[in-house]
C-alpha cells in the first residue's frame, strides 16, 4: 500500500547534531511529497515557537507540526489540537506531585503557550542548556506564580536516570499524567491523551489515512510507540540498538547524512 503520511522526529533524526538541516533538500523533498499528495509531519518535544524559528525558511501550509510531545498540533498555520494541562492538573503537580521521592533533586521547567518557566536557583549550566531548546525561558520565584497555559512539564535529570524516572512517574501518576523520555536527560509530563503517537493518529483520522499508509522516523524512546504503529517504522542508523529493534526498518544513513530526506526520496522515486 502506498505511503500517504510521513512523520519524522527532529533531534537526532531529521536534524543534524547541531540542529541544522539540509534546507535545499528539505524544500525539494516537501515539494515532491506535496505533488504526490503525501503529508509530511514534523514531530518534536520542542516548543512550537522554537520549531517555527528553526524551520522559518521552509515552512509551508502543507507541513504539519507536532510540538511539545504532542500537546500542540499545527497544520495550515493553525493550531488544530491543544492538549494543554488543565489548571487543576498543574496545581496538583506543583503542590503535591513535585515532592514525590523520584523527583528529589530534579529540576522542573513548565513549557507554556507564551514561554517557559523554571524556579530561581537552577544551576547556570542547566539554564544555558535549556535556553537552546526552550524559547523565552523565565526564572520565577515560584512555579505557582505562572499564569501561562502549560503544554507540558519537563523534568531534567542525568541522562542515565531518565528511563527509571519515566517508569516511576507513570506508576505514581497513572491515569492523571503520562511521562515520556524525550532524550538528553529530559522527561516530559503531558496529559494522558497526549503523545507523538496520539498526535499522528489524530492527524491520520483527520486525513482518512490508515496505519499501513504511514511511514515514521525516530531515534529515541518517545518515538518507539509511533515506530511500532506505523506501517513502515524507520529507526535511524544512529539510534541505540533497542530503538532500532522497535522499528521494522533501519535507515541506511544517519541523521548527520540526511538519512530521513534520502529515505523519503527513495519513496518518492517509487511513486514516480
Amino acid at each position: 500500500m502506498a505511503i500517504k503520511l510521513i512523520a519524522t522526529d527532529l533531534n537526532g533524526t531529521l536534524l543534524h547534531d547541531d540542529q541544522s538541516f539540509n534546507q535545499a533538500m528539505f524544500t525539494e523533498t516537501l515539494a515532491e511529497l506535496t505533488k504526490h499528495n503525501v503529508k509530511l509531519v514534523l514531530s518534536s518535544g520542542n516548543q512550537f515557537a522554537h520549531l517555527r524559528e528553526l524551520f522559518a525558511d521552509v515552512l509551508t501550509p502543507e507541513l504539519g507540526i507536532i510540538a511539545e510531545n504532542g500537546a500542540s498540533i499545527y497544520h495550515d498555520n493553525q493550531l488544530v489540537f491543544d492538549g494543554s494541562l488543565t489548571a487543576s492538573q498543574l496545581q496538583t503537580f506543583i503542590e503535591t506531585d513535585r515532592f514525590l521521592p523520584c523527583l528529589k533533586g530534579a529540576y522542573i521547567i513548565l513549557t507554556g503557550a507564551k514561554g517557559s518557566y523554571t524556579e530561581i536557583g537552577a544551576p547556570q549550566q542547566l539554564i544555558d542548556a535549556a535556553e537552546k531548546f526552550y524559547d523565552n525561558l523565565h526564572q520565577v520565584t515560584s512555579l505557582q506564580a505562572v499564569t501561562d497555559k502549560i503544554k507540558k512539564i519537563s523534568v531534567s535529570v542525568l541522562p542515565g536516570q531518565a528511563a527509571q524516572l519515566v517508569q516511576s512517574l507513570n506508576t505514581a501518576l497513572a491515569g492523571r499524567l503520562v511521562a515520556h523520555d524525550s532524550g538528553y536527560g529530559v522527561v516530559d509530563l503531558v496529559t494522558t491523551n497526549v503523545g507523538k503517537l496520539p498526535a499522528v493518529q489524530w492527524l491520520a483520522r483527520h486525513w482518512h489515512i490508515q496505519a499501513e499508509e504511514i511511514m515514521a522516523f525516530g531515534d529515541g524512546a518517545n518515538d518507539v510507540p509511533l515506530l511500532q504503529f506505523a506501517g513502515q517504522g524507520v529507526a535511524m542508523k544512529n539510534a541505540p540498538a533497542e530503538i532500532q529493534r522497535a522499528g521494522n526498518l533501519i535507515s541506511e544513513w544517519s541523521n548527520q547524512e540526511d538519512g530521513v530526506l534520502k529515505t523519503i526520496q527513495q519513496v518518492i522515486a517509487e511513486l514516480a
